[in-house]
C-alpha cells in the first residue's frame, strides 16, 4: 500500500475520500461533535502545504441514494472551513477567483460537463467539498462509470475515511481504478494502531465489550479471546449471555435470537469471559424509587438492566489495572441518562489513566468515543478509533474493502 506521507504530492489536483460523517444539531444545523473532521484535518494540511488543489468528497448520515436535505454536507464544510481558518463558500456554478484561501462547498453536479469544467478551474491551494455523494444511487452501487467521473476531477486520489473502508462504494471501490492512490495520514494511524494489537499486543491484554448487538460483535470476541487474558462483558452483550443461562432480564434490551451466540461463546471461552456480578434495575420510566443494585439472577421481569453495580467496577478495574493492553468497544450501560452512566464513566476514566503509561489502550466506536469524552479522557487514550463497525471487523480479522482496494 502507498501512503500520503511518503508520497511527496506537490501542485497537483486530488481527490480525497475524507472522514466527513459528522453529526449535526437539527435545532441549531452547526456540527455537534467534530472528533472525526478533526482526525481528518492533519492530511487536508499536508496536502495544502504542497500547493496542491483539493476536492473533498464523502457522505454523511444514510440517505439511500435519495437527495435528503436534512444530510446535506453544508454543514461539515462550514466546520471545515473553522477549523482550517478559511473563508466559507457555497457555490453551485462558478469557483471564486479571489487569491484569498478559501473553502468552496460545491453543490453542482459533478457528473455534468459544465460543473466538471467549473471544478477544473480551481485555485492553487484552494480546496472544494463536494456535496453527499449517497444522494446518488451509483455512489452505492460502487458504479464504475460513477466512479471514473469522480476520478476525471483530479490527477490523485487518496482515502482517509477508516469509517467506511467496510463497505465498497464507487468513491472508494471504482475511482482507485482510474487514479494513483494513497492511504492517508489518519487512515495509516488506524491500519498501523490495529495491527499492532492483532500482532504485537503485550500481555496481560484485556478486551472489554459492551453495546446491545452480538451478532456485530462475535467474530471479534472469536478472533481476539484466543489472543486476550481476559474478556470483560457488559450492556446488552451480558443481557444475552444471562439469558442463555436461564436469567430473568425483564423488560431489558437484547438483540433476537443472540442467547445461542452468547451460550457457544462462554463454552468456548471458560474461564476467560467476565460478566457482571451485579447490576443496576429500574423500571421502565426510571422512576427514581424503582432504581436499585441487584444480582444478576434477581431481576425482575418489569425491570430493566440499566447499568452494572459497584461489585462488577471493582472487578472490572482490577482486571484492567493488571492490563498492558486493553481494547474497549461499546459502553456498560445507559451512559447517556444520570446515575446509569456511573460504570461507563468511571471505567473510561480508569483507562485513560492507565493508557500511554501502564497499557496500550485503544478505544473505538461512536457511543464509546462519546463516553471517553464525557469523562475527559480524549486526550488520554492512545488510539481512538474513528470507526466502529470498521474496526471490529479489521479487528476481526477480515479484509477491509477500502484497504484492500489501496493495494
Amino acid at each position: 500500500m502507498k501512503y500520503l506521507r511518503t508520497a511527496k504530492i506537490k501542485n497537483k489536483t486530488v481527490l480525497v475520500r475524507g472522514s466527513v460523517d459528522a453529526p449535526v444539531d437539527q435545532a441549531t444545523g452547526l456540527v455537534a461533535d467534530d472528533f472525526r473532521l478533526r482526525s481528518f484535518l492533519p492530511t487536508l494540511e499536508l496536502l495544502l502545504s504542497g500547493g496542491n488543489k483539493v476536492i473533498v468528497c464523502g457522505k454523511r448520515g444514510r440517505p439511500g441514494g435519495k437527495v435528503k436535505q436534512s444530510l446535506s454536507l453544508k454543514p461539515v464544510a462550514e466546520r471545515l472551513a473553522e477549523l482550517l481558518d478559511r473563508k466559507f463558500v457555497v457555490s453551485a456554478d462558478k469557483l471564486p477567483e479571489s487569491p484569498e484561501p478559501c473553502l468552496v462547498f460545491y453543490t453542482g453536479n459533478f457528473q455534468e460537463d459544465k460543473h466538471k469544467k467549473q471544478l477544473s478551474k480551481i485555485a492553487a491551494q484552494h480546496l472544494v467539498v463536494l456535496e453527499n455523494l449517497e444522494f446518488f444511487a451509483k455512489e452505492l452501487e460502487n458504479d464504475l462509470m460513477f466512479g471514473k467521473k469522480l476520478a476525471g476531477l483530479a490527477e490523485a486520489y487518496v482515502n482517509d475515511d477508516f469509517s467506511k473502508c467496510h463497505h465498497l462504494v464507487a468513491s472508494i471501490g471504482s475511482v482507485i481504478k482510474y487514479l494513483p492512490g494513497y492511504a492517508g495520514l489518519l487512515l495509516e494511524k488506524e491500519i498501523k494502531s490495529l495491527d499492532a494489537v492483532l500482532k504485537s499486543s503485550k500481555k496481560p491484554f484485556v478486551l472489554m465489550m459492551g453495546g446491545i448487538k452480538i451478532s456485530d460483535k462475535v467474530k471479534t470476541i472469536e478472533n481476539l479471546g484466543s489472543k486476550a487474558d481476559k474478556i470483560l462483558l457488559a450492556g446488552g452483550l451480558a443481557n444475552l449471555f444471562f439469558m442463555s443461562r436461564g436469567y430473568e432480564v425483564g423488560k431489558s434490551k437484547v438483540e433476537p435470537k443472540g442467547e445461542k451466540i452468547a451460550w457457544l461463546l462462554e463454552k468456548n471461552f471458560k474461564g476467560k469471559l467476565f460478566l457482571p456480578q451485579d447490576v443496576v434495575v429500574a423500571n421502565q420510566d426510571m422512576d427514581r424509587d424503582s432504581i436499585r443494585v441487584t444480582e444478576p439472577h434477581e431481576v425482575k421481569s418489569n425491570e430493566v438492566i440499566y447499568d452494572v453495580g459497584p461489585k462488577t467496577i471493582l472487578a472490572f478495574a482490577k482486571e484492567l489495572k493488571n492490563a498492558k493492553t486493553i481494547i474497549w468497544n461499546g459502553p456498560l450501560g445507559y451512559f447517556e441518562k444520570k446515575p446509569f452512566h456511573t460504570a461507563t464513566i468511571a471505567l473510561a476514566r480508569l483507562v485513560g489513566g492507565l493508557a500511554s503509561r501502564k497499557a496500550y489502550v485503544l478505544v473505538g466506536g461512536g457511543e464509546t468515543v462519546d463516553a471517553v469524552k464525557m469523562a475527559h479522557q480524549t486526550e488520554h487514550i492512545d488510539h481512538l478509533s474513528t470507526g466502529g463497525g470498521a474496526m471490529l471487523e479489521y479487528l476481526a480479522g477480515k479484509k477491509l474493502p477500502g484497504i484492500e482496494a489501496l493495494k
